[in-house]
């Protein structure tokens, strides 16, 4: 499924501006020619599958593949094109955790994590410590990560149970995407 995953990221023109929601509909088409459109569903809530939202870090999934060789698959997208860095990452975090959840519930049998910008400092830049260690020195993201920024500053609600490393691909000249498998 990765591998699918890739491709379809890869065929779209990230070349016009673009956000998180023309995202998911190019790469919700994309699937829609590989996979049968009956077994794929945008932004749908989990208590659909009989699991009480408010044990989850979040609600609904942006992306669900049902019974595709008898599992369910989730996916999970960021398309940040408007800075907010460090929380930008700390919210890639949240996902990450949330797909762990979502895996942990025998709902899920397989998780991912995409990302795709055109925003260099998610990748590269002077700060390389906290939250920014992870994304710029393809550091090992797991256990407690701390919320970088704001008087609310606090960890994941449970630690990170998996290891992720982050390894960014070059789109085109602009854009760079990563996808994690939970």
């Amino acid at each position: 499924m990765k591998e699918i995953l890739e491709d379809k990221i890869k065929n779209i023109n990230f070349d016009n501006y673009y956000n998180e929601a023309t995202f998911q509909f190019k790469l919700l088409m994309g699937l829609g020619k590989t996979i049968d459109e009956n077994k794929i569903f945008p932004e749908r809530n989990i208590e659909y599958y009989e699991l009480n939202s408010a044990k989850y870090t979040k609600k609904v999934v942006d992306i669900i593949l049902e019974n595709i060789k008898k599992e369910n698959i989730a996916i999970e997208l960021k398309m940040p094109m408007n800075g907010q860095v460090p929380e930008q990452m700390f919210k890639f975090v949240e996902d990450i955790k949330f797909l762990e959840e979502l895996k942990g519930s025998s709902k899920f049998q397989r998780c991912y994590f995409i990302v795709v910008t055109n925003d260099s400092k998610f990748w590269k830049g002077n700060n390389k410590e906290g939250i920014y260690a992870y994304f710029r020195k393809n550091l090992i993201i797991n256990g407690k990560i701390y919320k970088p920024t704001g008087k609310g500053k606090n960890e994941i609600n449970h630690k990170l149970k998996g290891e992720y490393k982050i390894n960014w691909n070059k789109l085109n000249n602009k854009f760079q995407y990563l996808i994690i498998e939970i």
